[in-house]
């Protein structure tokens, strides 16, 4: 998981979709590389006894997902990219500061020349606020420009703090990752 900004939901993206891979029978590594260690933390108090998920560097798995910090740094951003097979994006929202940082991103995945992007992933969606709508058709739109797919909304409730898969929010994101390891089987690592 990677973007420029802060708050748009890669811990939460991490801990919830890992939990869901898992669940699927994948044996999946969680890796927090975000200097605050947020995914760590909660995985102290919350941890998700669930067979074949795990918080570590560990290699010998089906997947590898990694939850990094807001990224500013490009070369920071730079090794990310090229260290991942696929890219998942959390977009916060959608608000402003989330889908203007996305041309940016971009720019990032087209000089690393590495990791491929599976999609936008709108996190903490308002169904009902006008801010939402606006810049749910702005993200649409930045999509439809770079030819990348937008996953349906996660809603507000689907949070670290609930730390819970009630109703499985992130199970059309699973579908798509478990369609691209058929696919494509040298899938490792979302970044």
């Amino acid at each position: 998981m990677l973007h420029p900004k802060g708050g748009v939901g890669r811990s939460t993206t991490v801990y919830m979709l890992g939990a869901e891979l898992a669940l699927r029978g994948h044996r999946v590594a969680l890796i927090d590389r975000d200097q605050g260690q947020h995914l760590s933390r909660i995985w102290q108090v919350y941890p998700l006894d669930i067979p074949g998920l795990d918080l570590g560097d560990n290699e010998d798995v089906d997947l590898r997902i990694i939850d990094t910090a807001p990224e500013v740094d490009s070369a920071r951003a730079l090794g990310y990219l090229r260290e991942a097979d696929w890219a998942l994006v959390p977009v916060k929202g959608p608000e402003a500061g989330s889908v203007l940082a996305l041309p940016l991103l971009m720019e990032w995945l087209d000089q690393a020349n590495g990791a491929r992007l599976i999609g936008f992933l709108p996190t903490m969606h308002h169904v009902r606020r006008a801010e939402s709508k606006q810049w749910m058709a702005e993200l649409h739109k930045l999509a439809s420009a770079y030819g990348v797919r937008v996953f349906p909304p996660v809603g507000n409730l689907s949070t670290l703090a609930a730390y819970r898969l009630d109703g499985h929010p992130y199970a059309p994101v699973a579908e798509a990752i478990e369609h691209t390891l058929v696919t494509t089987p040298s899938v490792a690592t979302p970044a």
